[in-house]
């Protein structure tokens, strides 16, 4: 083996794939520009680093499993949306998420809460925290299948433990008592120092409506909207506008 085969040998053995892929050019880099062998080294060193972080963040996105690719910076803030280029430039940074204050996203249909809330928490990767996205009626589902597999603790651990937990479209229709109880564990079982964003098109003074036991709609709503960023979205629905098919009805 040559030198250069027996370092791509003991690269891929130590997993440094960063290094691995760039060694070539930067081979070629180093005797076209004379570089010093510190030079060197750190290029290297830099790019496996690259590497590193963007692997990472593709976890995180994946993990995080948003329905749309969301960013901030492509919010159009010249809609009237009832959002301002400061609040945008804040939540950016997701400061929130070190004070532990959740976000509650509230508007009518087709304003963007679910691009807003997709968006923060691409953020919030970006930085590197760990993001879970989820529809509440998906949610549900899934916590109540949990349940009937004996690994209900298992999920509530895993909503738990991620730093930003997003929970789009809560009240598109009333809870029933076991999911009322199960979202109430969920928020619970986050605290007072982990961030929840939710999206919902209810005021959180109507979330009984969705909640019909008062002492649990007062615990679940005091646990999310006490400490919280409230964003109240507005402006008509953004989503096109499809042609209604003619059917039989419109036939003469």
């Amino acid at each position: 083996m040559t030198a250069p085969e027996v370092a791509i040998h003991q690269m891929i053995e130590l997993k440094l794939t960063g290094m691995r892929d760039t060694y070539p050019q930067r081979t070629k880099q180093a005797r076209e520009h004379d570089l010093t062998r510190e030079d060197f080294f750190g290029l290297l060193l830099q790019d496996e680093m690259e590497y590193r972080r963007s692997a990472r963040l593709k976890r995180l996105l994946r993990r995080a499993a948003f329905r749309c690719p969301a960013s901030l910076e492509e919010i159009d803030l010249k809609l009237d949306r009832g959002l301002d280029k400061k609040q945008i430039k804040d939540l950016a940074t997701c400061r929130f998420l070190d004070d532990g204050l959740n976000i509650l996203i509230l508007g009518p249909t087709g304003v963007g809460k679910t691009y807003l809330a997709s968006a923060i928490g691409n953020a919030a990767c970006r930085i590197g925290f760990t993001t879970l996205f989820y529809r509440m009626n998906a949610l549900i589902e899934q916590l109540t299948l949990a349940r009937a597999k004996g690994t209900y603790l298992n999920l509530l651990k895993r909503l738990a433990g991620c730093d930003l937990l997003v929970l789009d479209d809560l009240g598109i229709k009333p809870l029933e008592p076991q999911h009322y109880q199960d979202l109430y564990d969920v928020v619970d079982e986050r605290g007072e120092e982990k961030s929840t964003i939710v999206t919902s098109q209810l005021p959180v003074e109507n979330w009984s409506e969705i909640i019909a036991d008062p002492v649990t709609c007062e615990a679940i709503t005091d646990r999310l909207s006490s400490v919280s960023i409230r964003l109240v979205m507005q402006g008509a629905s953004y989503r096109p506008k499809r042609p209604r098919k003619s059917t039989a009805l419109d036939k003469d």
